[in-house]
């Protein structure tokens, strides 16, 4: 299926990408992955610039393919559950969305070389034809293909958009929330506080569990 490019939106997509992942390279912010406490330390030290700094950062590293864990438990500790949530859940949008952008506008031909011919990648496309929006939930919920490449892998699809970038979103949340409230539990300091937040990711982690299961046997049925 062919694509209408705008060449000046591609440009500025490219160019922003190069730039910011330049300028954490430069900056040695990739390095504090490896190191949870010393993430916290950076994010921490911007103040105000903080959410900023962690929302760009986790976007940036969703488009890389690196695991978000460390990123994701530090967001917890540095700005609690429900803040923490929101900022992660912006970073995700942002980071799966640029990468959708850029497998269907700017790196089409390499990314379709590559998986196009995989049977996961087969059954993502037929299922966007065929079930539309219910394998996005199927495939964010179930490993079935990594994270990270469904976010371009998607981008060779029919999918619109508007409609990978919000129910992506919505399908990651539950997870995300579990790691977040974990580590919003953890820096809370208060025991009651804590508790209530490890109940509510524990009863987050179950739901999410039996949707899991629900979905794969629907997935069975149908294949």
């Amino acid at each position: 299926m062919s694509q209408k490019k705008n060449p000046i939106k591609i440009i500025i997509i490219v160019a922003i990408l190069a730039a910011a992942i330049f300028g954490l390279a430069k900056s040695g912010a990739l390095e504090y992955l490896k190191d949870r406490e010393k993430l916290e330390t950076l994010i921490k030290s911007l103040g105000m610039w903080g959410p900023v700094a962690y929302i760009g950062l986790y976007a940036i590293v969703t488009t890389t393919c690196i695991s978000v864990l460390p990123l994701t438990l530090a967001g917890g500790l540095i700005f609690g559950a429900v803040m923490g949530i929101i900022y992660t859940a912006i970073g995700a949008c942002l980071g799966l969305s640029l990468a959708f952008l850029i497998a269907r506008y700017i790196a089409r031909k390499p990314i379709e070389d590559k998986f196009g011919k995989t049977e996961a990648f087969k059954k993502i496309n037929e299922g966007v034809k065929n079930e539309g929006w219910f394998i996005l939930a199927t495939t964010r919920l179930l490993p079935v293909f990594p994270f990270g490449i469904q976010n371009y892998v998607y981008g060779l699809t029919p999918i619109s958009f508007v409609q990978y970038s919000l129910l992506s979103t919505l399908f990651i949340l539950p997870g995300t929330s579990v790691f977040v409230l974990l580590a919003g539990a953890v820096a809370s300091g208060d025991m009651k506080t804590a508790v209530k937040m490890s109940i509510t990711a524990s009863l987050i982690f179950f739901a999410l569990t039996m949707v899991t299961k629900l979905i794969a046997k629907k997935a069975k049925k149908n294949s």
